[in-house]
């Protein structure tokens, strides 16, 4: 005999795997059961048709859920109804029914049928099931409890009399009452001993029973231990694949970690097979909800309410899409109904507080969690949902005292315990404060660097309060988080944030990781996150995805990176780009790897469109408009005076001018097979002729690229690629000849001006060289770079003005370049320009705090403009 069931256990958390094995022989119903479970559901209905003459009740049984896994509920009625007929009464029957209809919401036929069950079997586990669930449901927390407590009795006198249970269903039904029973009473040690023995049992005595896999691995995830969870669903999902509550439950835990692509793929992979299920329906919506499309989230939440009307999960969903549309009455007609059938809806006020939360409506999501805390303060879920919200929205000392009771319920929420570990790191930290931020940094690792960011935090401040017209009430806190590990955990309450994340804004938090643990420049990150903070503010967190990610890549500074523009130009010759419905999608949902990056640039030139065509104040009425609740058309229509349609088409026209840009031919990219093929079906073609001459170049057959090059210049004097290759097999005088014909003809052509602004360089005609280059800066802008190449004449020629003129365009192009900073600080301070020396060193301080010349030139720059006492704070930071 075992030692006293659901008592503390010390083992590790393990969820057995098991194999299949061959059904016992002799018994008619072990085969179409096996089947069942594997997912194989009109073989196990023909199976238990088979034996339906001798084991009418079980074959009725056994039907009736292989008609439920594919969605079928009419059907598996149906099958029990006639079964009923056929045995009247029967409780095994009875009870089936009275579980169908409960999952069907109709709560008093099902009331009704597993109290008839009980009256012939008292101890009917699944009736009892039936009715612990109804009565929880309703709200009778005291009957329900008794009810739960009524199967550990159970188990737990089969074990003391040394008849444990076998009956792998029974056990299924234990540990899911088994896991009422810890979370109702503040037991949380039983979590463990469900998962190691219950739900161990069940597997060893039916080594098929996914069931049991998928039941652990929903526990895991409900402590957010995804790793073991997914474990678990893998496992119940390699004996049955078409099991849709696992595929509904994997995909959960996709979106919990936010991959949207793999939520969506498992949700229809589960619909697939039951259309009618519940979770994966809310599961679908939730996934168009993140991507912003809320009618079609709707509408699979309505699809799912039909199934089941009185299934809180779903009605929570719909209540809080009618709280974001401010669908007041809406709203009140689903709270009434709700609280119509379950006198204490905890679990709907719980699951409303999340559809919020997730929308950052923190507010909202903050009084309802605390609603759900009161009508059922034993449960720790809505504790641990307030707690994280109120650490996201900086309250960290509330925060502490709500998530040590989550804790203390339930110590085996992982990110529960993440965020009281953070809390508890946050300790040792140093505060700064300034008018309108807290700094908080680990004072070994970022003393040096907290002065300048609060300085830093102030003076973007200044800058983005006139560019919205907004500045927010109360103070922003900003932590430096001294390891990436405790920057995760701040953000997502999880390890493995990934390393492209270099920030993260809340609204009222914004945290990033040390510069001396991570290397990036961390001006950058602030102005791109504190933009987030002034969008989510303004708008009352409203504002959408591409508007606030526009806005933070603009605030940033620099070129739009080439890999983008890239991008760009390959979606918009495919005429794939997104729009404003559809943009979002881009960063939540990518459906490839270009996804993402183009959602980013589409946004950033959306910004530009805005403000070249509107002026930058139509931003600050685009983001007050928003905060309105208005839709996307309705706060064009308020910020620009125009339709969405129109200020699409003339974005697109504006994409269009970005593409094509100036200076260079376009040339769509062909493999060397394709470039041969294209050639020979055009063979007076001078452009294909010169790339199909390069590609021998670089295959060394000078001869047959001569022939190519030649034939091209014949077709089209001067023709830029063509004369940068004829220039390249000539001497420098010769190839210098052949580049300026091309230059006059071709005189905007990057390629052509490079070429011959190098050899004039090669030469040593460096006037005449910058006069070329200088004429590529202005024509060509987005081709080569012409700023080095202009760096380094300006040098030889000892010209101050046009050098930094160009090391000015560097370091705005490039807002990571240090050397050029560096060089920009010396020149204007050498050239009596102390107020330039001074941004461009304290720019280049800002990549390098550490850095000797960067401080030099800082505090030179002060002194010469006689603000000494600024230089002397300043110094004295590196005593």
């Amino acid at each position: 005999m075992r030692r006293a069931v659901f008592a503390a256990v010390t083992a590790a958390v393990v969820v057995a795997l098991g194999t299949s094995a061959q059904p016992p022989t002799g018994d008619p119903l072990a085969e179409p059961r096996q089947r069942l479970r594997r997912g194989n559901y009109e073989e196990a209905r023909a199976g238990f048709a088979a034996a339906a003459k001798e084991h009418a009740p079980a074959a009725a049984i056994g039907t009736a859920r292989a008609w439920r896994a594919e969605g079928e509920a009419t059907k598996a009625r149906d099958v029990l109804d006639a079964a009923l007929k056929a045995s009247a009464g029967h409780p095994d029957l009875l009870a089936a029914r009275a579980d169908l209809l409960y999952s069907l919401g109709k709560w008093d036929d099902a009331l009704a049928d597993a109290a008839a069950a009980l009256a012939k079997q008292p101890d009917h586990v699944l009736a009892r099931w039936v009715k612990a669930r109804l009565l929880r449901d309703k709200g009778d927390l005291p009957a329900a409890d008794a009810e739960v407590k009524w199967f550990v009795r159970h188990y737990s006198d089969a074990e003391n009399a040394d008849r444990p249970i076998t009956d792998p269903d029974t056990l299924l039904i234990v540990g899911q009452a088994g896991v009422e029973n810890a979370t109702w009473n503040n037991r949380p040690q039983q979590f463990q001993f469900v998962l190691n023995e219950v739900y161990k049992d069940a597997k060893k005595h039916a080594p098929d029973c996914w069931e049991a896999e998928y039941l652990a691995g929903s526990l895991l995830l409900e402590k957010h231990n995804r790793a073991q969870a997914l474990e678990a669903f893998d496992a119940a999902l390699k004996i049955n694949p078409r099991a849709a509550d696992a595929l509904a439950a994997k995909g959960e835990a996709a979106l919990d970690a936010l991959d949207l692509t793999v939520a969506d793929r498992l949700a229809d992979a589960a619909l697939k097979v039951n259309p009618r299920h519940p979770a994966a329906l809310r599961l679908k919506a939730d996934v168009f909800l993140a991507g912003g499309d809320t009618l079609t989230a709707r509408r699979h939440l309505l699809a799912a309410k039909q199934v089941n009307p009185r299934d809180e999960a779903t009605l929570a969903r719909l209540a809080g899409l009618a709280r974001l549309a401010n669908d007041a009455s809406a709203f009140d007609a689903l709270v009434k109904e709700v609280e119509g059938f379950d006198a204490r809806p905890a679990a709907f006020y719980h699951d409303l507080a999340g559809v919020l939360d997730a929308r950052k409506q923190y507010g909202q999501a903050e009084t309802f969690f605390r609603k759900a805390a009161e009508l059922r303060p034993q449960l720790p879920a809505a504790k641990a949902g307030l707690g994280m919200l109120l650490l996201r929205t900086g309250r960290e000392p509330e925060a502490k005292v709500v998530l040590d009771a989550a804790f203390k319920a339930d110590p085996f929420n992982v990110r529960v315990s993440n965020s009281r570990l953070v809390l508890k790191h946050l300790e040792t930290y140093q505060t700064v404060e300034t008018p309108h931020y807290v700094v908080r940094f680990d004072p070994k690792a970022d003393k040096l660097l907290a002065p300048f960011l609060a300085e830093y935090l102030e003076d973007v401040h200044a800058g983005f309060a006139t560019d919205y017209g907004f500045s927010f009430d109360g103070k922003v806190v900003v932590e430096v988080f001294s390891s990436r590990e405790m920057f995760s955990g701040r953000t997502i309450a999880l390890p493995g944030l990934p390393d492209v994340a270099a920030g993260a804004c809340t609204g009222r938090v914004v945290a990033f990781p040390s510069p001396s643990a991570d290397k990036l420049n961390w001006s950058r990150v602030v102005r791109h996150e504190l933009t987030h903070a002034f969008n989510l503010l303004q708008t009352d967190y409203r504002v959408p995805h591409w508007l606030t990610e526009g806005l933070a890549v603009r605030s940033e500074g620099g070129e739009r990176p080439p890999e983008w523009m890239a991008v760009l130009r390959e979606r918009h010759a495919a005429a794939k780009l997104f729009d404003l419905d559809t943009i979002t999608l881009g960063f939540v949902r990518p459906r490839t790897p270009d996804d993402w990056p183009l959602a980013y640039l589409q946004s950033l030139l959306y910004v530009e469109y805005l403000t070249r065509t509107h002026g930058q104040p139509a931003v600050g009425k685009l983001l007050d408009a928003y905060r309105g609740g208005a839709s996307t058309t309705a706060a064009l229509k308020a910020a620009t005076g125009v339709e969405q349609g129109t200020f699409e088409a003339g974005y697109r026209a504006f994409v269009t001018e970005v593409v094509r840009g100036k200076g260079a031919r376009r040339e769509k990219a062909l493999t060397f097979a394709e470039l041969e093929a294209a050639q020979k079906d055009r063979p007076d073609d001078p452009d294909l002729m010169a790339r199909l001459a390069g590609e021998y170049v670089r295959r060394n057959k000078a001869a047959d690229a001569r022939r190519l090059i030649d034939a091209a210049l014949a077709a089209e004097p001067g023709h830029p690629l063509g004369s940068v290759l004829k220039a390249r097999m000539l001497d420098a005088a010769a190839g210098r000849a052949v580049l300026e014909t091309a230059a006059k003809e071709n005189p905007d052509d990057a390629r052509v001006l490079l070429a011959l602004g190098r050899a004039l360089t090669a030469a040593k005609e460096y006037d005449a060289a910058a006069v070329v280059f200088e004429r590529g800066r202005k024509a060509a802008s987005e081709g080569p770079d012409w700023l080095p190449e202009l760096a380094r004449l300006y040098t030889v020629l000892k010209k101050a003005d046009p050098l930094a003129d160009v090391l000015a365009e560097m370091t705005a192009r490039d807002p990571d370049d240090l050397p050029a900073r560096l060089r920009l600080a010396r020149l204007r301070l050498d050239g009596g320009n102390a107020g330039a020396a001074e941004r461009a060193a304290r720019e280049a301080l800002r990549l390098d705090l550490a850095h000797e010349e960067a401080r030099t030139l800082l505090l030179a720059a002060l002194r010469a403009q006689k603000k000494d006492a600024e230089a002397d704070r300043i110094a004295r930071r590196y005593e």
